[in-house]
């Protein structure tokens, strides 16, 4: 076999490798912003459970929403339209619980307001202006 063949492969592989642009910074960012998570931790009294424990999931200025609620994994709930509720009191005893709400929503610039409403609790997380719905609520019942 010749060398000939091999160097002028090898040439054009370095040539054709020096013209490919390489990705810009931005992409980077996408990525981070895709994978974040906005995270509550929350202690609560069991006897709270006597009563419902609603985790609302409302989107603003007109919004879509698509997505899901889980529990420790668990789809409990998927989401639909603009206006969402689920009463967690169904599903919680004693322990440790991840709650979260994934999804997508649009237009983009809108916001989703996830509010944890309960007799003695009241937590928000809201997010906007991605598209993208990530949020985590830690809870533990005592």
């Amino acid at each position: 076999m010749s060398l000939k063949p091999l160097a002028l492969a090898s040439l054009l592989t370095i040539i054709l490798s020096s013209m490919v642009p390489s990705f810009p910074q931005e992409i980077d960012a996408i990525a981070q912003i895709q994978t974040s998570i906005q995270s509550s931790s929350i202690n609560l009294n069991a006897r709270e459970l006597n009563q419902p424990l609603w985790l609302n999931i409302n989107a603003l200025d007109g919004a879509n929403l698509q997505g899901q609620v889980r529990l420790n994994g668990q789809v409990i709930k998927t989401l639909e339209g603009s206006n969402n509720q689920v009463n967690l009191s169904n599903y919680l005893s004693r322990g440790n619980y991840q709650i979260t709400v994934k999804g997508n929503y649009y237009p983009s610039q809108s916001s989703i307001v996830i509010e944890l409403k309960g007799q003695e609790t009241q937590v928000t997380q809201q997010t906007s202006g991605n598209g993208l719905l990530n949020q985590q609520l830690n809870m533990e019942v005592r």
